[in-house]
């Protein structure tokens, strides 16, 4: 073909134009692709795994493992002490770790803390020990309930007079019934005055780690007696209490 073969076709149809207009698209194409694959390099990996979490105290803390052994003999190093006409035991282990001329609390959350907390809020709970004794121990270290409001109804609306040391029950052993880090349920064992043969009350208690501490669950109904066995027979009881 001749070069008046292409003087009357518009440029963009020439093949000069043609060819040049085409390394001009390959050009801006090789830059496009640079440009998406560095932008794809510097961005993060979303598919990629997260950086590793360094553990905080806390999750070791609950990752610990808490003591769940019941024990089968009497607990090591307790000592008694009188609270009005009662025997509560006190642990340098297991608690309890702050006291009053009226409260005690700051049991450890081992079965050995549970133990000790189940005696100390029933002995100190007592009616027999007066408003000062029962009403912070029932309002601060029971668990708030109907059961618990009823209990502390019932107290008030009883009046009783300074116990006599010789006609009160005192603590004779225990029986773990079940034990898990947040729930309790503790056969505790009172020896009740009598002159004849020994009888015994077992009351089926339930604590609730709640808060920090050991707290008592009142008894349903607000009684006592709902929760009471009586018996002469100590099979399968930890024989325990002041001597």
């Amino acid at each position: 073909m001749s070069r008046s073969d292409f003087a009357g076709r518009p440029p963009w149809t020439r093949p000069g134009f043609l060819a040049a207009a085409a390394l001009l698209l390959a050009v801006i194409i090789v830059g496009v692709l640079v440009a998406v694959f560095a932008t794809a390099d510097s961005s993060p990996d979303i598919a990629g795994p997260p950086p590793p979490v360094s553990p905080t105290p806390q999750d070791s803390d609950v990752a610990q493992a808490l003591p769940t052994a019941v024990p089968t003999t009497a607990p090591a190093e307790v000592r008694w002490e009188l609270v009005g006409p009662l025997t509560v035991p006190v642990s340098a282990t297991a608690g309890p770790k702050q006291s009053t001329a009226t409260t005690a609390s700051g049991f450890t959350r081992t079965p050995e803390g549970a133990l000790i907390a189940a005696a100390q809020l029933t002995m100190r709970a007592s009616h027999t020990l007066g408003p000062d004794y029962w009403q912070p121990t029932i309002e601060r270290q029971f668990v708030a309930s109907a059961d618990r409001d009823r209990l502390l109804a019932e107290y008030r609306a009883t009046d009783s007079g300074p116990a006599d040391p010789g006609a009160v029950s005192r603590i004779a052993g225990f029986s773990y019934q079940s034990y898990t880090p947040d729930t309790a349920v503790i056969g505790l064992v009172l020896r009740a005055p009598s002159a004849g043969t020994p009888r015994y009350h077992v009351l089926s208690l339930t604590l609730l780690w709640r808060d920090g501490d050991w707290r008592m669950q009142a008894p349903p109904g607000g009684a006592w007696v709902s929760i009471n066995r009586v018996t002469s027979d100590l099979t399968g009881v930890v024989e325990w209490g002041p001597r």
